[in-house]
């Protein structure tokens, strides 16, 4: 059985990198729920994950290795030498991707650039999740 999803919702939801935030993905709908401590149903919610919890997937947090790793990747596509230079030095930063924005922004497309990157290498990551677990999406 194929599901519709909003993929766009979906890429979002695994870039979620906060702690507070908890998404799940309705096997039987294709239907992405947040559970989030300041929802008014929230244990309603939560009562239905856990009674049918075939239904729901868990859908996971970013791994700050891997995001770093697309960092170190995404230099590798920079053609300018100053650019390069200074994001070799923002990799040392406690803040990588913050010090990456900030480098790029002095260039139009850099930001962009960057953005689109990630966001490729995120919906890999998803159609690999997807397949993984069995899913098919209906385009």
């Amino acid at each position: 059985m194929k599901l519709h999803i909003d993929m766009e919702q979906l890429v979002y939801s695994f870039e979620d990198e906060s702690q507070d935030n908890r998404y799940y993905l309705d096997r039987d709908t294709g239907d992405i729920r947040l559970v989030h401590q300041g929802l008014h149903e929230l244990r309603d919610l939560t009562d239905e994950i856990e009674i049918e919890r075939e239904r729901f997937l868990y859908i996971p947090k970013p791994d700050p290795k891997k995001q770093k790793d697309d960092l170190r990747d995404f230099i590798d596509t920079v053609d300018d030498d100053k650019t390069k230079m200074l994001l070799d030095v923002a990799m040392e930063s406690p803040h990588v991707l913050a010090g990456f924005k900030k480098i790029l922004s002095a260039n139009p497309d850099g930001e962009a650039s960057l953005k689109a990157f990630l966001e490729g290498r995120t919906r890999l990551r998803v159609r690999q999740w997807l397949s993984a677990n069995f899913i098919e999406v209906d385009s």
